[in-house]
C-alpha cells in the first residue's frame, strides 16, 4: 500500500512539472540582438584561406536592405559548401539569423539583382556583409 501511495505522489509531480514546467509559447528575439550575433559569428570566420571562387558582393544602401540580406544569404549557402567543421557551424548560424530579419518577399523592384553585383574574393566579401550587417544594426538602434 505505501509503495502504491510513492508512486502516486511521484507520478502527480511528474505531470505537475509536464503541465506547468514547459512554457507554451517563445518570444522573438530583438533584431538588434539577431544582428549582434550574426555579426560575432562573421568574426570567427575571419581566418578562413582555403575558400575557393568568387562571391557576389551586394549594393549597401538602406532602400535594398531586404534584397541586400537576400543576396548575402545566397552567397552564404555557397560559402557553406565550401568550408567544414566549426566554420559550417557559424555559418548555418548567421543563415538563421539573418532569415529571422527577412521581412516576407519585400525586395524593391528598383534594386539591382543578385548576379549584377561585383564579385570578390571571401575576405572582402565577409568584410562587406560584416559591414552591412553593422549598417543595419546602427539603423536599428
Amino acid at each position: 500500500m505505501c509503495k502504491v501511495l510513492i508512486f502516486g505522489c511521484i507520478a502527480a509531480v511528474i505531470l505537475m512539472t509536464a503541465a506547468y514546467g514547459a512554457p507554451t509559447t517563445t518570444t522573438p528575439i530583438p533584431p538588434a540582438q539577431l544582428l549582434s550575433h550574426a555579426i560575432m559569428d562573421l568574426e570567427q570566420l575571419k581566418n578562413i584561406d582555403n575558400v575557393s571562387g568568387d562571391f557576389l558582393l551586394s549594393e549597401d544602401s538602406l532602400e535594398c536592405s531586404q534584397t541586400t540580406l537576400e543576396c548575402y544569404l545566397a552567397e552564404l549557402k555557397v560559402l557553406k559548401e565550401d568550408v567544414e567543421g566549426e566554420n559550417q557551424t557559424h555559418i548555418t548560424n548567421i543563415e538563421k539569423n539573418l532569415n529571422k530579419l527577412k521581412v516576407g518577399n519585400s525586395s524593391n523592384p528598383t534594386c539591382k539583382k543578385c548576379e549584377s553585383n561585383e564579385k570578390k574574393k571571401f575576405p572582402e566579401f565577409r568584410q562587406e556583409l560584416e559591414s552591412f550587417l553593422q549598417s543595419m544594426l546602427r539603423e536599428i538602434v
